[in-house]
């Protein structure tokens, strides 16, 4: 019987050793970062995103006329919405994949109320500003005495 000990006995040991060891690597192997997405290389992963910018203006204080102004620096495929204050689409456009647009909006015909413009790129909202149609009447009454 005392052979076989000393057969196993090396075997034992060298697999208890070998085990840790192995063990061993797994556990530095997981605390080292092999991964692409690390702070060096974030970077390469995330390129660092293109400002996005929309404007939209009044171009006579006493007309509903308005102009979009938009920088797609990226070139996106975008789509503008104007929406009522119940979310229903009034107008909707595709802009061009361009890196400026300019357009002008006629709101004349749309009654009082408030309304919604939206820049979307699929479903994604990139810009959405509201704006308020109110009418003002004013009666002025003149009295002159002779």
């Amino acid at each position: 019987m005392k052979p076989l000990r000393f057969v196993l006995a090396p075997k034992v040991v060298v697999f208890t050793f070998v085990s840790l060891i192995f063990f061993q690597v797994c556990a530095s192997a997981q605390s080292t970062t092999f991964a692409l997405l690390t702070a060096k290389n974030e970077s390469i992963a995330n390129p660092p995103a293109k400002s996005f910018n929309a404007q939209i203006k009044q171009l006579k204080q006493d007309q509903l006329l308005f102009q979009l102004l938009v920088e797609n620096p990226g070139n996106e495929r975008l789509t503008l919405y104007i929406k009522d204050k119940f979310n229903n689409t009034l107008h909707r456009e595709a802009l061009p994949a361009t890196v400026k647009f300019e357009g002008r909006y006629n709101l004349q015909s749309l009654e009082d109320g408030d309304y919604v413009f939206e820049i979307r790129n699929g479903k994604n909202i990139m810009m959405e500003k509201s704006l308020s149609i109110t009418t003002q009447t004013q009666v002025n009454r003149n009295v002159s005495v002779n």
